[in-house]
This record gives C-alpha cells, structure tokens and sequence, in this order.
C-alpha cells in the first residue's frame, strides 16, 4: 500500500506542477508560450500513459455543479448556505481513483464559488 501511496502522490503533484506550468505560461512571450506549451503536451501524453501503466484515472472537476456525492474535499464549503447552488470554481488537487471502478483512492482538494444565474 505504501507504493500505491507514493504513487498517488506524485501523480497529484505531478497534477498540480503541470497547472501551475499552463497557468505560468500566460505571463511568457510567445515564443517562451510555445515552448512552454509544447512541453505541458508532452508532459500530458506521458503522464496519460503512466496513470493507464497504473489503472488508475485523474479526474478534474472544474467547473461542475458541486453536490455532496462529488468525491472532492471543499475547503470553503463553510462560507455558504446549504440550499446555495455552487460550483467548482478550482480544483487545488486532482481527485484519483482507481480506473473501471467507482473507487476513489484520493480525494480532491477544490475552492467552491457560488453560480449566477
């Protein structure tokens, strides 16, 4: 199990330096863009590959309507009312679970926001 953990992990930072990467781009020229884009592209084949080699799936959960059934940890659920309609506004780690089975290995850490109608 302690393997399963190490790689749970490192899947999810993997995860969270690959965002962080996307995001930095943004504030690059666009020849830094380019190649910093290109590389997140072959940093995402490989790490598809990897989480196949280990059965096990990465799940982002942007943007969807948030339910209490959602395997995500909200870390600002308290700052609303239970009968408010909300959202993943982001998600700070990646929900993990095991590939063909509603198993979830690690849940995700995310930031709520409230939908306008």
């Amino acid at each position: 199990m302690e393997k399963v953990n190490a790689v749970v992990d490192l899947l999810s930072e993997s995860w969270r330096l690959n965002q962080f990467t996307k995001k930095l781009s943004n504030l690059a020229n666009e020849k830094l863009k380019k190649k910093i884009l290109n590389q997140v592209a072959r940093f995402d084949k490989h790490f598809q590959a990897a989480t196949e080699e280990f059965g096990l799936e990465v799940l982002d959960f942007t943007g969807a309507d948030f339910e209490t059934g959602l395997p995500v940890m909200p870390i600002n659920l308290a700052d609303f009312a239970a009968e408010e309609n909300l959202f993943v506004e982001a998600m700070l780690e990646p929900t993990i679970k095991l590939s063909g089975s509603a198993e979830i290995i690690k849940r995700g850490a995310v930031v709520l926001g409230r939908k306008v109608r």
